[in-house]
């Protein structure tokens, strides 16, 4: 554990998250997880812990896993537009069209004066009409 940890014990859910992530990025995969899923337990309600878990997941290409996990993180934070970006993302990857149409619309929603959203609902009805 770091010192960072220890400013607020060793068990705070979205420290265990992030100090996963980090651990991801410097490429020590199971100690990541070990922190992540640590952090899961002692806050199962945490949008972030369940959004780096997806970020866990999809980088290693579990991407229906990363979706799941995506999902449970909107539960806890519904109108999150980063969390609402990355599912998109791996909603257009894995050819989930119709879930891409409904999550563009729902950021659409959250942010009707910026450009890309409306490209983005514009383009997910042209992607499903051969679907």
């Amino acid at each position: 554990s770091s010192g960072i940890n220890a400013e607020y014990g060793q068990e705070h859910g979205e420290t265990l998250a992030m100090m996963g992530l980090t651990l991801n990025c410097l490429g020590r995969k199971v100690e990541a997880y070990d922190n992540v899923k640590r952090g899961l337990r002692n806050n199962l309600r945490s949008h972030v812990c369940w959004h780096v878990f997806g970020l866990l997941q999809r980088s290693d290409k579990k991407y229906e896993e990363a979706i799941k996990c995506y999902r449970n993180a909107l539960r806890w934070d519904k109108d999150n537009l980063q969390i609402l970006r990355d599912l998109s993302l791996l909603q257009i990857q894995t050819r989930d069209l119709d879930g891409y149409k409904v999550t563009r619309r729902q950021l659409l929603m959250l942010r009707a004066n910026q450009r890309a959203g409306w490209i983005g609902y514009a383009i997910s009805p042209v992607l499903c009409v051969d679907t």
